[in-house]
Formats: structure tokens, sequence, C-alpha cells
């Protein structure tokens, strides 16, 4: 498949791009972050991601209660009495209420966007790419939730001799995983509870798919990525459990996320509550876990 073959007609839902992105792989990179997930981690830091379609937000230290939303939506969704409230299951993200706000109190994530656009957005940044080590990396939400646009970009990326990455939760059918990883230079790959029962429980799925497809991923240039949630997943015994997982399965490299509560504010934007409550791990419980990984003969970093 060629790169113009590969991009024809081929669009995604992107909930935002960004172009500076520092924590998605190697140097600077642009990390375009696609709409769609088959998990519904309780932690999730992009709530804004999991659902594959347009989605009102609304911020609500930025409304002035003017009204201007309410008359433009038709279908009752915005009432300023009392106080701005939104009647989330009645909205269709039409988005005649973000056009009337004046205060940018409203907006609605997930856009259209042609593969081919995406690409030509990648190759100005070539430059920049050449002097950091840096590159594309798709994420989310989860790439697998559109493999015809993630392959597209990633593919003709390639074609260009841009180092491409892709974030993925593993849960996903091997056949869409592979067609992406086989495109990808770098696979970052969540792996964030053994237990499938606490898996369960805290994303909304099992592990058995996910831990499955990290063993055939084994071979590539994958790293391993651990969210660290208090009293979940940043157990001893948890993070313990995924490194004697990965030497058995031959993977070598793990990065620990350190927990980061500013998604609370996400979910207000949804109308959704934050179920979690946590504080960032300590420096000496950070150094316990690495040492851990580490005795085992992994390549343990933090971030």
């Amino acid at each position: 498949m060629t790169g113009s073959q590969a991009m024809a007609d081929v669009e995604g839902l992107i909930f935002d791009l960004d172009t500076f992105a520092v924590h998605d792989g190697p140097g600077i990179r642009m990390a375009v972050y696609l709409k769609g997930c088959p998990l519904a981690c309780a932690w999730c830091h992009s709530p804004e991601s999991q659902r594959l379609e347009r989605q009102l937000i609304f911020v609500q230290d930025r409304c002035v209660a003017c009204g201007a939303c309410h008359l433009a939506c038709a279908r009752g969704v915005h009432s300023v009495k009392d106080g701005h409230s939104v009647a989330w299951e009645a909205c269709l993200a039409c988005g005649q209420c973000v056009a009337a706000c004046p205060s940018r109190a409203l907006a609605i994530k997930g856009y259209g966007v042609r593969a081919e656009d995406v690409v030509a957005r990648a190759a100005r940044m070539i430059p920049f790419f050449r002097h950091s080590g840096g590159g594309v990396t798709l994420t989310g939400g989860e790439v697998t939730f559109q493999p015809d646009f993630a392959e597209a970009v990633l593919a003709s990326c390639r074609q260009l001799g841009i180092h491409t990455a892709v974030e993925t939760c593993g849960a996903s059918s091997w056949e869409r995983l592979e067609r992406l990883a086989d495109q990808a230079d770098l696979i970052l790959y969540d792996i964030k509870l053994m237990d499938d029962g606490a898996h369960r429980r805290w994303t909304g799925a099992g592990n058995q798919v996910i831990l499955r497809n990290a063993r055939r991923l084994a071979g590539r240039n994958v790293q391993v990525r651990v969210p660290l949630i208090p009293g979940i997943t940043d157990t001893a015994e948890n993070v313990g459990a995924i490194y004697r997982f990965m030497a058995e399965a031959g993977l070598a490299r793990a990065a620990l996320l350190p927990y980061n509560p500013a998604a609370a504010a996400k979910y207000e934007w949804l109308g959704r509550d934050y179920p979690l409550q946590g504080e960032v791990q300590s420096q000496a419980n950070l150094d316990s876990l690495v040492a851990m990984g580490r005795a085992l003969g992994l390549d343990v970093t933090v971030g």
C-alpha cells in the first residue's frame, strides 16, 4: 500500500492534537489523541476520549450565566435558572450553543480530520523531529478503535522517515493491534492491573486479551506503562506481579506513571463525578518500585 493509497478518503475522529508533546515517546512529538476506548478506567485522565463520538463540555468557572446557550439550543439542553445546568442526555453535540457562548465556557470535544492532513502537518515538523529525535505518537482514547485511520497516518509518516509510536491499552483483537504495531517504531503498552477481578472492577473489562497481546508483542520495541493509582495499581503486590509477567513474557522496559489528580476537573466538564481521591506517590515509594523492577533485570524509569 502506497502512502497516497493508505490515506485516500480515510478520516478519523480526534479530540486534540499537540504539536509539542514531550511525554509520549522520545524527543519533541506531535501527539494525536483519538476518540473511543473499550475501557472505562476509574482514573482515566481523558474521560472525554472514551466515547467514539462528539461530546459537549462545560467549563463552569468561565460561565457568565448570560443565557445565550439556552436561546441557541432547540432541545432545551441548557438552563440558567439558579445557575447553569446541562441536560447531558438530551445533548446532540451540534455545537449551536458553543457558537453562541461569549465566554468560551462551552466546547465540543471530537472533530473529524483526514489522515493526509495529519501527515501534512507532521511533515512540516520534520526539522524539529530530526533535531530532537522525536516523531508522531497516536494515543487516545485507544488507537485500535480507529485502525484504518491510525494505520494510514502511521504508514505515511514512516514513508517520510518520521519516527512513529502508538500508545495502546491492548484491549483489541490481535489482527487490529498487529496492523498498527507493524507500522510503529515504538509501542507504549499500558498494563494496569494483573488481577483479572480487580481489572474488571476498575476498568470495566478483564485483562486476559491485554496480557495475551502483550506476550505477542515481545521482540518488538515495547515500553510497558504502569499508571500508579493510589491504593489500586501502585501497590507492591500489583507492580511486582506486572514485573514478573514482563520478565516471563520477554518484555524488558517499563515506565511508572505517577498519579495525576488534575483529571478531576475534566469530569466536571462532562457532568460526571470523579470517583477517586489520592496523593501523588512519594519519591521514596517511587524509588522502591523502581528498585523492585531493576532487581529482576528490567529497565524501569519514572514518567
